[in-house]
């Protein structure tokens, strides 16, 4: 069966002269076989429908046969996709935050909150059930939640009368499309009573490829007062586009650029630029993935802002008491 798949695509591929204009068709094919007393017809179409699905996920002019482990994951995905239609009702997402702390004062000065879902079948997670989300259009209301669970965090830490701190939300690709994210982000912020500067919506770089669609956006946020920040900065090179047209408060460089920068000369290079392009732009500038007292000592020199495991994993809210204590100011009171 795979000569005969590669034979077809091969005789597929052959030009084909379509009014005096050469056209050359390209297609996917997904192949499943019957065995003795395990499958149907339908059962055969369903399943290489699915095979063909994924092939063409994979590349033109590819095929993809149905196998127990394509049968697993296809079967994985349809319980994730059920499961999240109820997790909000059924109350089982939960935000955690990890702090973003000034290398050069040691205080805490912004918190990222973090998507996690804990569903009755075990922990999924985020990398695994957000595509599936997106996919599925449920990234919309599930993101709504996440900004709306945010901002009423803010107000308990402003009530608890902690340090100011702006807490940043990672808006996926789907919900910086909808065009109505920008009255909903509104609609949230006025409801929860918070000030618009507390919350900062973060993007990445690959949102951003529609380059005139995204600065009108990013411009219709920073006039409602809430920040904007690009995530994985110099990941990609839309960014640069956007910020020809408009202002961006904060620029979040990827883990990856100052896990090489001990080892890699050029990579240190290039991370030290970045910084100095942030801060001639009058941007905040955040790198991620700081887990050394090495990497901390070589950023202080830039006086940036660090994130990462040497200073916190990712906490519930309720449980950053430590973290307040050691970078920001002493709990009266718990906040959950």
């Amino acid at each position: 069966m795979t000569q005969l798949a590669k034979q077809f695509i091969k005789e597929m591929n052959q030009p084909v002269i379509l009014q005096e204009h050469e056209v050359i068709v390209t297609i996917s094919i997904g192949v499943s076989l019957m065995h003795e007393g395990e499958s149907s017809v339908d059962d055969l179409i369903r399943q290489s429908n699915q095979a063909m699905l994924l092939a063409k996920k994979t590349g033109k002019n590819n095929y993809q046969f149905y196998t127990k482990e394509l049968h697993e994951k296809i079967t994985r995905k349809q319980q994730i996709e059920w499961a999240l239609r109820n997790a909000i009702v059924q109350d089982e997402f939960s935000l955690v935050y990890q702090p973003q702390v000034d290398v050069v004062t040691d205080k805490i000065t912004g918190m990222e909150a973090l998507l996690r879902w804990n569903p009755a079948f075990g922990v999924v997670p985020p990398d695994e059930f957000i595509p599936i989300a997106e996919e599925t259009g449920l990234i919309l209301p599930i993101g709504e939640w996440v900004l709306r669970e945010a901002c009423r965090q803010i107000k308990k830490w402003e009530k608890q009368e902690l340090p100011k701190v702006r807490v940043s939300v990672n808006v996926s690709a789907r919900q910086f499309k909808d065009k109505q994210f920008t009255s909903k982000v509104k609609a949230i912020v006025e409801e929860e009573k918070v000030q618009p500067c507390d919350l900062e919506i973060e993007i990445t770089e690959s949102v951003m490829l529609d380059v005139e669609g995204a600065s009108q956006l990013i411009q219709e946020l920073k006039e409602l007062g809430v920040k904007v920040a690009i995530d994985d900065f110099g990941t990609g090179y839309s960014s640069l586009n956007v910020m020809k047209n408009v202002e961006i408060d904060t620029l979040k460089m990827d883990k990856s650029m100052i896990n090489d920068v001990s080892e890699n000369g050029r990579m240190m290079s290039l991370l030290i630029a970045m910084i100095r392009l942030g801060k001639d732009l009058n941007t905040q500038v955040i790198i991620e993935g700081v887990e050394t007292k090495e990497q901390k000592e070589f950023l202080k020199e830039y006086q940036v802002i660090a994130q990462g495991y040497f200073y916190s994993r990712p906490l519930p809210a309720g449980r950053l008491q430590q973290v307040w204590e050691k970078h920001g100011a002493v709990l009266g009171v718990t906040s959950e």
